[in-house]
């Protein structure tokens, strides 16, 4: 198992299920403080694990969820606990039944982490660095992955029935791959350049009216600015704002305070006016969401396969990543539940399908700004109309407001908005009254 961040973690966990000795492999130090990691270098940011998320790794670490709660993460319902600003308005705040749990990336990832490594036949290896697979020509498959220690350099070759790649958006498979007579996958690449400015502050009581997650989204074309803050450990507030489009925030706290204060409506901007950070800020930029097709390769090595970010990368501010990882772990599982006849075809195309929901979410959204390149859909202008419209009916419709959310949080996909239940209360308006304010409404 070729890197240790959530989407490794989830794979080594789906692979201790089927075989007597998993090794997982990674090139940080993962034994000190919970911060954040050069390998994640977006971890200092706020992070969303999405209902779809959290059932997969409540499932596989019964009782991690409870632990977290107990180190200073709070649970609550995705919609009854969370503000949305979206497409000019707020959603209702209702029960939805969606759960899940915000905690800062490094203290879920540390979480995660302790209970893979405990497992009594997984190894980590960490502070090694991948140098490559080994290609056997012979049988046509991996037999090994080359790894070099840091600290002493010493190289050495791990044997393996199966090699899996989740080394992330920087993961080299497609050039070890054309080094080994395959093609290179076919790609697809929405370019959004997103930049991130976040910083830690203290968190009050009354902050938020309540909720533990604020999302103040932008409504492109018009505008490209956004901002969310996420409860963490520790009585802290993380605070992001962020632009599309090279609309990237300052990093000096008045200019900072700024960009938050353009932001579509207050509540960022409340947290922060008068409070000091708790730190430096940190950035992050992302410059474009990038799916590599394997599910279309007609040769491919056996004993190798790709996951995670390595797969298919997301704009973030989707939040999609850390889940759609997780589901693909869950799907190598079911995958060897089945057998291992013809497994790389069969990881391939339940990964397709598990990445093409989230893939037409984000860049659908990404390209409603006209200066993003990259093909519109057949009917791409009549489905943006439509689903402006269903923004504007989660403001006071519980229906669509709970569907909206299981097709977001990725447990229904992308067409189950159409339905005819749904449509007819879209094209309606909402059925339902709107709130003045995002404070706590009736369940």
């Amino acid at each position: 198992m070729l890197g240790a961040s959530m989407a490794g973690l989830g794979a080594a966990r789906a692979l201790s299920n089927h075989y007597a000795h998993v090794t997982l492999v990674e090139r940080d130090d993962l034994g000190g403080a919970i911060e954040p990691r050069k390998g994640v270098p977006q971890g200092s940011h706020g992070h969303g694990l999405l209902p779809s998320g959290y059932r997969i790794l409540d499932a596989y670490f019964p009782g991690m969820m409870a632990g977290l709660v107990g180190a200073g993460a709070l649970t609550g319902d995705l919609t009854h606990d969370v503000l949305w600003y979206q497409h000019g308005g707020w959603k209702l705040r209702a029960d939805s039944g969606l759960g899940s749990i915000v905690v800062s990336r490094p203290l879920l990832e540390h979480a995660v982490c302790e209970r893979v490594r405990a497992l009594p036949n997984v190894t980590l290896l960490a502070g090694h660095d991948v140098d490559e697979p080994v290609f056997d020509a012979g049988s046509g498959r991996v037999r090994a992955a080359r790894i070099r220690n840091r600290a002493s350099g010493e190289r050495r070759d791990l044997a393996a029935d199966l090699v899996v790649d989740a080394t992330g958006r920087g993961s080299r498979s497609p050039r070890w791959l054309a080094s080994w007579g395959f093609d290179e996958p076919a790609s697809s690449e929405v370019r959004i350049d997103v930049g991130y400015a976040s910083a830690q502050f203290e968190r009050r009581p009354g902050d938020l009216h309540g909720a533990i997650t604020a999302v103040v989204a932008s409504t492109p074309p018009g505008a490209s600015r956004l901002g969310f803050v996420l409860a963490a450990e520790g009585g802290r507030w993380t605070v992001t704002v962020a632009g599309s489009v090279s609309d990237h925030p300052p990093t000096e706290l008045d200019a900072w305070r700024r960009f938050a204060r353009s932001l579509p409506s207050g509540e960022v901007f409340e947290i922060v006016k008068d409070r000091e950070p708790l730190g430096a800020f940190s950035t992050y930029r992302f410059a474009a969401n990038r799916r590599s097709h394997y599910e279309k390769m007609a040769r491919f090595p056996r004993g190798y396969l790709v996951l995670g970010d390595a797969i298919c990368s997301f704009n973030p501010i989707y939040a999609q990543g850390m889940s759609v990882a997780l589901a693909e772990a869950k799907a190598l599982d079911e995958c060897l539940a089945a057998g291992d006849d013809e497994l790389t075809r069969r990881f391939f195309a339940r990964a397709a399908g598990i990445t093409a929901g989230p893939w037409t979410i984000a860049t659908g959204e990404d390209l409603l700004y006209p200066q993003v390149e990259g093909t519109r859909p057949p009917g791409f202008a009549l489905i943006s109309r439509y689903m402006a419209r269903a923004h504007r009916a989660a403001r006071k419709d519980r229906v669509v407001l709970k569907r909206f959310f299981e097709v977001a949080s990725l447990l229904a996909p992308p067409t189950a908005m159409m339905a005819p239940r749904i449509a007819w209360r879209v094209l309606l308006g909402g059925v339902g009254k709107a709130p003045v304010s995002p404070r706590r409404q009736a369940a």
